[in-house]
């Protein structure tokens, strides 16, 4: 309690820690409310890093027991340890936010876990190993890349962000293998427009015919100005020469 002997303002600050601490428990942390928020393309994001950690571990696994190469085997082992680390992440991120996630592989997946397993030799395994993860992450990292540049959510950024780094990493070692068939790999999309470049030839263009009239313009004052300061001067060498003589005074008289 306080007493009259409190030093002033002491019961201001008071009521104002209590009204504070109220509204917090009444309206909840703003700034979580709105982190709840998840888009489409957010959700979409998380339930596709789960379905890739659902076959790309298996498979690194599989390629540290079957690869030929050391380097398919190295490789193997980084992508298992850097799913099972996103794995982990990616169902925090759905607890939070409510998202159900797949608990096995695509059919799509699965068919390439098949190829993995029907391999003729260790050498097959390692092209079918290194071409079909290598195609997958390609296929994934724009989506990632989108969500990362495009979410309006703080955590499912950084989420974004981690995804990105380590699709971007698999990718780079996969190619290290040396047994990437390239032909499978996806293209990339065909831009519909240059926007850039159709704004800045029409930029160009309209400086182009911006300076041209300017030219022609500018030409055409300077020579109007010519002709009529020209024409002045002749008409004022006309009235000179019209101009009478001045008349001869008389003896004895002045022209004044």
């Amino acid at each position: 309690m306080t007493s009259a002997s409190d030093p002033p303002g002491v019961l201001s600050r008071l009521l104002l820690v209590l009204l504070t601490t109220a509204a917090a428990t009444l309206l909840g942390p703003v700034g979580d409310a709105q982190a709840q928020e998840l888009s489409a393309a957010d959700e979409n994001l998380i339930v596709n890093v789960k379905l890739a950690g659902l076959w790309e571990m298996p498979a690194g696994m599989w390629a540290q027991e079957r690869g030929k190469s050391k380097r398919t085997r190295e490789v193997g082992r980084t992508l298992m340890i850097d799913h099972g680390r996103l794995d982990t992440a990616t169902h925090a991120i759905a607890d939070r936010f409510g998202i159900a996630l797949p608990d096995e592989p695509s059919d799509q997946q699965s068919a390439w876990l098949g190829e993995m397993k029907a391999a003729r030799d260790d050498s097959e395994f390692d092209r079918i190993f290194a071409t079909r993860l290598r195609y997958a992450h390609g296929v994934l990292f724009p989506v990632i890349a989108q969500v990362r540049a495009g979410t309006r959510n703080d955590v499912v950024r950084d989420y974004a962000t981690t995804a990105n780094q380590a699709v971007l990493r698999h990718m780079t070692l996969l190619e290290s293998t040396g047994v990437v068939d390239q032909s499978l790999l996806p293209e990339a999309p065909v831009p519909q427009s240059n926007t850039a470049n159709a704004a800045m030839d029409v930029g160009y263009g309209d400086f182009g015919l911006g300076l041209l009239l300017a030219v022609v313009l500018g030409g055409g004052l300077f020579f109007g100005l010519r002709t009529l300061r020209g024409k002045n001067i002749r008409t004022r060498d006309r009235a000179a020469a019209a101009e009478p003589d001045p008349v001869p005074s008389a003896p004895g008289e002045s022209n004044v």
